[in-house]
């Protein structure tokens, strides 16, 4: 095992290892840092983004609906940013307890869908209010935000 961690292939494993841990535990507390108010202006810029192609009127109703479901998500958006904190701080003890990184990674699963689940609520309460072309435009809008095409539409 030793002759193993000597040698040039061993020393370039532990590297590679050692930076992949050192990048995430980095972007985790920048994250912790600038989470909330990038998370806030990445929110927005997507928001505005998606509802784009809908008229004034309309844009104003599913903004009124995604307004109602803020303070939720706000609320589980503060708690995931505690759990990552937790988490993070887990990750580099000496000896992670296999326990609590196993909770804290599904209270990070958790808080995160119920974001989700916040988010598409609202769509639900919106969708009916706009017309066939408006939602297959905000459908579009949706599709060309996410990587690989989004969502086929019919």
């Amino acid at each position: 095992m030793i002759d193993w961690l000597r040698s040039t292939r061993g020393l370039m494993a532990l590297l590679v290892v050692s930076l992949a841990v050192n990048v995430f535990l980095a972007s985790m507390v920048i994250g912790r840092i600038t989470g909330e108010a990038t998370q806030s202006t990445y929110t927005k810029r997507s928001i505005q983004a998606m509802l784009t192609p809908l008229p004034d009127a309309k844009r104003e109703i599913v903004r009124r609906e995604l307004n109602t479901a803020m303070p939720q998500m706000r609320q589980q958006f503060a708690a995931l940013q505690k759990v990552r904190t937790a988490l993070s701080e887990e990750m580099v003890k000496p000896t992670p307890d296999p326990g609590a990184l196993e909770r804290n990674f599904l209270a990070v699963r958790t808080h995160a869908s119920a974001i989700r689940a916040e988010l598409q609520q609202a769509m639900i309460r919106a969708l009916p209010s706009l017309s066939q072309e408006e939602r297959r435009a905000l459908v579009q809008s949706l599709a060309q935000r996410q990587s690989g095409g989004g969502i086929a539409l019919p």
